[in-house]
């Protein structure tokens, strides 16, 4: 779910992102957070997201942008995609800002 390579802090998780996985997904972000650079998101294989995980991808976000790390989401399905657009949110804003 969560693996650094070189300094790029690769976030790719598998299924849903809801309050069943945030917290196991949340430790692993805070252990690797610090030593990264980038932070990379690839929701390519997720289908379903809830508030718990809409609000860790948004935490994730604005860490970067309060530390200078560089952040990027890739891959989001339609779902996640209209799920976000409820909140007027958009997970490239380079400010982290809705």
């Amino acid at each position: 779910m969560v693996r650094m390579d070189a300094s790029i802090l690769r976030v790719h998780p598998q299924g849903d992102l809801t309050i069943y996985q945030v917290e196991e997904l949340k430790k692993e972000l805070l252990t690797a957070f610090s030593g990264a650079e980038e932070i990379s998101v690839d929701l390519s294989d997720t289908e379903k997201i809830d508030t718990a995980g809409f609000q860790l991808l948004v935490s994730l976000q604005k860490s970067c942008a309060e530390t200078g790390k560089k952040f990027d989401g890739v891959g989001i399905y339609d779902a996640v995609k209209n799920f976000m657009n409820l909140y007027g949110y958009d997970l490239n804003d380079k400010k982290g800002n809705r």
